[in-house]
């Protein structure tokens, strides 16, 4: 997705409540603010890739602050995983086939709604995921072609933030049941709040997903001219992507790959709810290749 006017105050107001997470004085606030909007001025430009874009300037960010504004948030996450996992157990006894499959989608697209890096968006409170999976539509549903070509297919699944864990590894072992073979795709440093092998071991990943490997980079997305060798070949290689999130709808539908890609988001902000035709805070399902 190209850059839009309203991406730049987003990336700034985001960087803001992380030097507020992090209770940085406010000489140091200003300091890490003017770099951020310095390196913003450097790169930004008409037809850039957002995602580039934000990478770029987090980037800059770490590199400044030597700290993260997301390991509390990342800790508590981990510490709630078997709760919300048995939760999304419970709501997926009694059902079968792919009444079961979907039920385990809209878990997985719940999951994404724990997202800290958008302007003017809250995430929910764990209590109220029963209710907003019950009252969940999926405005953009493909989810009858997501279950018919997991099966005994080779899957590569892009995972996107901690929280989003217990729902991932839930519907991960649905796709497994289906024959699919899921290679579970983590990012190889902190970007926000978005999974890397720390977390992927901490809670199992490595017991359900048949393989974990890392992206190479520390990049909201799998940028592939950065990208490990072993990233590259499994994207290349597997019959279909799963990709959870804005960020990877956001690189991987400017590349060839999103012929192959199922986009598992909730439109979190204007423009990427323009890009997908959709009303803010919706839920899709979407086939790349049918965009």
């Amino acid at each position: 997705m190209k850059l839009k006017p309203s991406c730049i105050p987003c990336i700034i107001d985001v960087r803001l409540k992380e030097l507020v997470r992090l209770g940085v004085t406010e000489e140091e606030g200003l300091r890490v603010l003017i770099e951020v909007v310095d390196t913003i001025s450097r790169l930004a430009k008409p037809g850039l890739n957002v995602a580039k874009l934000a990478s770029a300037v987090y980037r800059k960010f770490k590199e400044m602050l030597k700290r993260d504004p997301y390991l509390d948030i990342k800790k508590r996450a981990l510490d709630a995983f078997n709760e919300v996992r048995e939760a999304c157990h419970g709501m997926l006894w009694g059902l079968e086939g792919y009444e079961r499959f979907a039920m385990a989608v809209k878990l997985a697209l719940a999951g994404n709604s724990f997202d800290y890096g958008v302007s003017g968006f809250a995430p929910p409170k764990l209590e109220d995921i029963p209710k907003l999976v019950d009252e969940m539509v999926v405005e953009r549903d493909e989810t009858l072609k997501l279950y018919e070509l997991s099966k005994g297919s080779s899957i590569s699944y892009l995972l996107d933030n901690v929280e989003e864990l217990p729902f991932d590894l839930v519907f991960i072992n649905e796709m497994k049941k289906l024959g699919g073979r899921v290679t579970a795709i983590v990012k190889s440093a902190p970007f926000q709040n978005d999974v890397t092998t720390y977390e992927a071991m901490k809670v199992g990943l490595g017991n359900v997903a048949d393989k974990i490997i890392e992206t190479g980079v520390d990049a909201s997305s799998v940028f592939l001219e950065e990208a490990s060798n072993d990233a590259r070949i499994a994207l290349m290689a597997s019959n279909i992507i799963v990709a959870k999130g804005m960020a990877h709808f956001e690189y991987l539908a400017e590349t060839p790959l999103k012929n192959k890609t199922f986009f598992l988001l909730q439109a979190k902000c204007e423009p990427v709810a323009q890009e997908l035709g959709v009303a803010r805070k919706s839920y899709v399902v979407l086939w790349g290749s049918s965009m």
